[in-house]
């Protein structure tokens, strides 16, 4: 797309500096009590940016079938990921979570991303419409389970009022009752595994540094 006018400049990237300062609360240091949520930067980085990717694309596949409801709370969601809602996320990452030893979920959630990331892999090798929708039939109850279980360790884990929270319910809700996982799976069930691999490995990592604490 091209702008009218004899006379055009090129306007200069607009920093992105809520999404900086998100991922540098992230990766800050912390003092000796270290919290189990701590996230490289690089994986904090393409967490955000392909659930924000891919619930805008989920956004946008449920207004073309003509759901606005729908669609209008997978944007909310994908705003809360977004460079303008990393603000809030990181005020409270950094108000309740960066300097605490408290750990959530770690193995128990480990697990259930590890059998999601196995049906993300399964979903994205399929190649046509028939087979996609047999495969939900067969699959789809025990995909969501998983899910579930996930998601209720993180709002363990997050578990005072604030917008990570808040992030975390909502999903949790578009999956048991808005059929998220369905939509995910349609639209980027390649983006599914990456943001399931990223957070095996976080919820791995949680297990390792939660034994580590309870040993000192």
């Amino acid at each position: 797309m091209t702008l009218a006018g004899a006379s055009r400049r090129r306007r200069a990237p607009r920093p992105r500096l809520p999404l900086l300062v998100l991922l540098l609360l992230l990766v800050a240091p912390p003092p000796p009590r270290a919290s189990a949520f701590r996230v490289p930067l690089r994986q904090a980085a393409t967490l955000v940016s392909l659930s924000h990717s891919l619930l805008s694309r989920v956004a946008a596949t449920r207004a073309a079938r003509g759901d606005a409801a729908a669609a209008a709370r997978a944007r909310r969601i994908a705003s809360l990921l977004s460079s303008r809602g990393a603000w809030g996320l990181g005020w409270d990452y950094l108000r309740h979570y960066a300097f605490s030893s408290a750990t959530g979920c770690g193995l128990s959630c480990a697990a259930a991303a590890s059998r999601l990331l196995a049906a993300a892999a399964e979903a994205s090798r399929l190649r046509s419409a028939t087979d996609a929708a047999q495969w939900m039939r067969r699959h789809y109850v025990d995909v969501r389970d998983a899910a579930g279980l996930l998601l209720s360790g993180l709002l363990d884990a997050f578990s005072e009022q604030g917008p990570l929270r808040e992030v975390v319910m909502d999903v949790k809700w578009e999956v048991e009752e808005g059929e998220l996982l369905k939509d995910c799976l349609e639209v980027g069930a390649k983006d599914l595994q990456g943001l399931l691999v990223i957070a095996k490995d976080l919820f791995a990592g949680a297990s390792r540094a939660s034994s580590r604490h309870s040993e000192l």
